[in-house]
């Protein structure tokens, strides 16, 4: 998931050049691109996904070895909390 936020502070605005403004914007418009457009991950674990899996993409795929549940991370409701969605 990009975190768009924390990665692009403009800092204060009086003070941002239009070079470095157009190089952000390009920056940011790549690194949202790349999260579109790529593949979800697949993780195979002894559990099934975890709310606090907060370092995971939405549409990141988790399934449980022992029990071969699939879940979709489907939300990232804030900072600390995520929602997985059951598939099958």
């Amino acid at each position: 998931m990009v975190k768009v936020p924390e990665e692009f502070d403009l800092g204060s605005e009086k003070d941002i050049t239009p070079e470095k403004l157009y190089w952000l914007l390009q920056r940011m418009y790549t690194e949202l691109a790349e999260s579109l457009n790529r593949k979800p991950d697949v993780y195979f674990r002894d559990v099934d996904g975890q709310a606090t899996d907060v370092f995971l993409s939405n549409g990141d795929i988790n399934v449980n070895k022992s029990t071969f549940k699939v879940e979709m991370l489907t939300k990232h409701v804030d900072r600390e909390n995520v929602t997985w969605t059951t598939i099958s």
